[in-house]
């Protein structure tokens, strides 16, 4: 078990803190059923999207990230695969101009954040009254789509999790039509946006990047215009505890019942909560 601990960055002119576990990730002690045979029905990808590679500590993350924007409401943008996402969310986006980016190989903040960057998207089309059809929205662009329970936060990554490293990025505003307008104002223009931008008073910002490959690297980016340091290292905290938590019990698993059980306990969220 590696304790969480979030750097603060004065970039973006905002206040800005970046979890780099490089390869110490929180969880250093995995079920060894991750490696073994599973059900067809829930597994820990389907509910997780946990496996043998990508293991525990991304259903830490989706708590991490479902936790520290509680009581807004919440829009993704999953970079690139925007037909997967609308597959697996089964809903169309909102198409945006701009999406974050993270180059996972590198393991600072400053080489690792690139900010926003013209949204590209790979052989999307939208859907219709008969399944999805032929209508190609094209390379240029990126879809935001609304995140109702922490269930779709993992459907979102399993749209994503497909290549050497993967990228949900989270925006979590004031609930509300007008609140959500301005949020995708400031996603769309000729004018590259800053997270200052985009958050407004109220928001906060959550960049998710998860390494696959060798050589690619886990991160948490969170901006804020009023300052999270509090919050962050209180849920830190926590989630360090459910870590030790669960690795002191990881004899008691003895099958993929008893590890579904046991996640909602280590993400501190269930996937069907608000």
């Amino acid at each position: 078990m590696h304790p969480i601990r979030f750097e603060p960055d004065q970039r973006h002119g905002t206040r800005v803190y970046h979890y780099l576990p490089g390869d110490d990730v929180v969880v250093s002690r995995h079920w060894p059923g991750l490696s073994g045979e599973w059900p067809e029905d829930e597994t820990p990808f389907s509910e997780w999207a946990v496996n043998n590679n990508n293991m525990e500590e991304v259903a830490v993350y989706v708590g991490l990230v479902w936790r520290l924007t509680a009581g807004l409401a919440r829009y993704a943008i999953p970079a690139y695969y925007l037909h997967d996402a609308a597959r697996t969310l089964g809903r169309d986006p909102v198409l945006v101009d701009w999406e974050y980016e993270v180059d996972a190989e590198q393991v600072t903040a400053a080489a690792r954040d690139n900010g926003f960057v013209p949204g590209s998207a790979t052989n999307t089309f939208l859907r219709g009254p008969t399944g999805w059809e032929g209508e190609r929205i094209g390379r240029d662009g990126a879809g935001l789509f609304p995140l109702a329970t922490p269930r779709d936060l993992v459907s979102a990554l399993h749209a994503v999790l497909l290549d050497a490293s993967s990228e949900i990025t989270v925006f979590a505003v004031a609930p509300g039509a007008e609140r959500f307008e301005r949020l995708t104002a400031a996603l769309r223009g000729p004018v590259r946006p800053v997270p200052a931008d985009v958050l407004g008073d109220d928001g906060i910002f959550v960049d998710l990047t998860i390494g696959s490959d060798v050589g690619n690297h886990d991160s948490i980016i969170v901006a804020s215009q009023t300052d999270p340091r509090d919050r962050l290292t209180g849920l830190a905290a926590d989630s360090t505890k459910r870590v030790e938590s669960y690795e002191q019990r990881l004899g008691e698993l003895r099958n993929v019942p008893d590890f579904l059980r046991a996640m909602p306990t280590l993400a501190g969220v269930t996937l069907d909560a608000s």
